[in-house]
């Protein structure tokens, strides 16, 4: 049997163990390694062991830093998991060799933007701003107008610029990061009569030449100007101005260069194609410049509208979209697509609503029958002829029309005064069009007054006073169960109100910044005394993938244009 080691013996060994581990803890195993080896390291790191390494010493910082780690972090956490998703969604397995990691940003879905020839990705910064967005963490600024006697301001947002219209000031364009100061501004009267011309509404896109925005502002006379705004120069300038509709102001644009699609106050719809030259002849009969390629009249057109204008392969796609109320399901909606061919010419015109949706419609077929509800204009066609199987009652009801409409293929939402958004998607085949996975969306607190959608399915509403305001991942939530409990509680969209930063302020800490995740106000006060209470959102105007920007008014009359940076 053998015998148990002394306590003196113990001791030692305790004692030197200890030693040799002071010892190691004193010795740089690090520093001598080659970058290469260093790299390697750092990849297995999480993004908060990186962001701690990077405090270390300089050359950590420039190694736990390095673009192509971060790269495939952000592969990992927003690139794959997306991959997987569709593929579940379109029930297909999902490759072995999908799974891994590709440096050619070209191979990774809808990120063709980032892969632009010769331009370089700051991959940290990529990663930081799509985690941001996740978490709502972002700065706002805010830039105050002086109350006008004239009608109220409109805005847009285009390729990171804010273009302003309003007729005392005429079109001015401000810088979306630093929305301080005006870049440019063009007045909209006449040199000789001294006549202002009332804006009614103003699109904006960014055009052929991709230093180049181009800008349609449609009056109150039923005009439409064309400008160009030149972002190396940052000039404005007016191309020509012709008569876009004889009985009516323009309510409503939209463009997508060289065509811009409008709808004037007598619901006129009208597709024009803008020339690329200033004096390039039009039609014989047609001011130069703008060349009309259809025209229709509608019946039954109920605000609000959402326009959309799109060139899928060798054609040209104008829709609009519109609340008519349907007996059975109350309010619904109705999309009215023209389809043209590169010449101009009328192809087809194609009527469908969200009312077989509203009544939780599964498809048999690819297409299925057409359950009316409220003519467009005469001589449309229903794209619907196969069977759908129906329920009895309506599992989305609305009372009331809709407070906003936004569409942007394939993504058809509306918002409700009851808390609520509805989400559609528009199937558009050269066979057909219809609508389906009509799905209620609750997270909303009070009214939803402004909503609007991208084609890459995020979307942005704004309550009716302004104080909450979130962001919605429409395709998460397509590819969710239908009815799941994650969409029903809300849990789908993230919150960014201003309220929720301020706490946040003494709370959370940004792991992508290493400071406060609160909301930094910075406001300009262009005109003094005005009240701090907030009136009625009037829209919201935009965002891309860095910024949101909303347009309210105060209860005095000022207008506010709020920026929510995301970077």
């Amino acid at each position: 049997m053998s015998k148990r080691c002394s306590d003196a013996i113990s001791t030692d060994i305790f004692l030197r163990k200890r030693i040799c581990m002071v010892e190691d803890r004193g010795v740089d195993r690090l520093s001598s390694l080659s970058d290469e080896l260093l790299l390697h390291i750092l990849s297995f790191l999480p993004i908060r062991s990186l962001i701690s390494c990077q405090r270390l010493s300089h050359r950590f910082h420039a190694l736990a830093g390095d673009s192509e780690l971060w790269k495939r972090q952000y592969y990992s956490q927003w690139v794959r998991p997306r991959a997987r998703r569709l593929a579940n969604v379109r029930r297909s397995t999902f490759p072995s060799s999908k799974a891994e990691y590709s440096p050619k940003v070209s191979t990774w879905l809808d990120h063709s933007h980032l892969a632009g020839d010769g331009k370089i990705t700051n991959w940290k910064r990529q990663y930081r701003l799509r985690h941001n967005w996740s978490k709502g963490i972002c700065r706002v600024t805010e830039v105050e107008f002086p109350q006008y006697s004239s009608p109220q301001m409109l805005a847009k947002f285009c390729a990171g610029v804010v273009i302003t219209a309003d007729s005392n000031s005429g079109l001015r364009a401000w810088v979306a990061r630093n929305p301080k100061s005006c870049i440019a501004r063009v007045s909209f009267s006449e040199s000789q009569t001294k006549t202002r011309f009332v804006p009614t509404a103003l699109t904006a896109t960014r055009g052929l030449n991709p230093h180049l925005i181009d800008i349609a502002v449609g009056f109150q006379s039923g005009y439409i100007s064309m400008y160009n705004l030149d972002l190396e120069t940052s000039q404005l300038n007016l191309r020509f101005t012709y008569a876009g509709s004889a009985d009516g102001a323009i309510s409503a644009m939209a463009s997508s260069s060289p065509y811009i699609l409008t709808v004037s106050h007598h619901k006129d719809l009208s597709l024009y194609e803008i020339s690329s030259g200033l004096n390039d002849p039009g039609k014989p009969g047609l001011p130069k410049g703008a060349r009309l390629l259809a025209s229709l009249k509608a019946d039954n057109i109920v605000a609000p509208t959402s326009l959309c204008i799109r060139v899928a392969h060798s054609e040209i796609i104008a829709s609009i979209v519109y609340s008519f109320f349907h007996l059975g399901c109350g309010w619904s909606l109705g999309i009215q697509e023209l389809r043209l061919d590169s010449n101009g010419q009328q192809l087809d015109s194609r009527l469908a609503t969200t009312v077989d949706s509203q009544y939780n419609a599964r498809s048999l077929q690819p297409l299925g029958r057409y359950r009316g509800g409220g003519n467009l204009n005469s001589g449309h066609r229903s794209s619907h002829s196969e069977p759908f199987r129906i329920s009895s009652e309506p599992t989305i009801l609305h009372q009331e029309p809709p407070t906003s409409i936004s569409y942007s293929h394939p993504y058809l939402l509306a918002s409700h005064a009851d808390n609520t958004l509805t989400m559609h998607l528009v199937v558009s085949t050269s066979t057909g069009l219809f609508v389906k996975g009509g799905r209620r969306l609750w997270g909303h607190t009070s009214s939803v007054s402004a909503v609007q959608v991208s084609d890459r399915g995020k979307a942005v509403s704004v309550s009716s006073r302004g104080d909450e305001i979130r962001i919605w991942e429409l395709e998460t939530i397509i590819s969710s169960p239908f009815g799941a409990q994650k969409t029903l509680k809300g849990e789908s969209s993230i919150p960014i109100s201003p309220e929720n930063k301020r706490c946040e302020r003494q709370e959370g800490v940004s792991i992508m910044s290493g400071i406060a995740s609160f909301d930094f106000k910075e406001t300009q006060l262009i005109s003094d005394g005005a009240s701090t209470k907030l009136a009625q959102i009037r829209g919201c105007v935009g965002f891309d993938d860095e910024r949101v920007l909303l347009l309210r008014e105060r209860e005095v009359g000022t207008q506010l244009l709020e920026c929510y940076d995301f970077t």
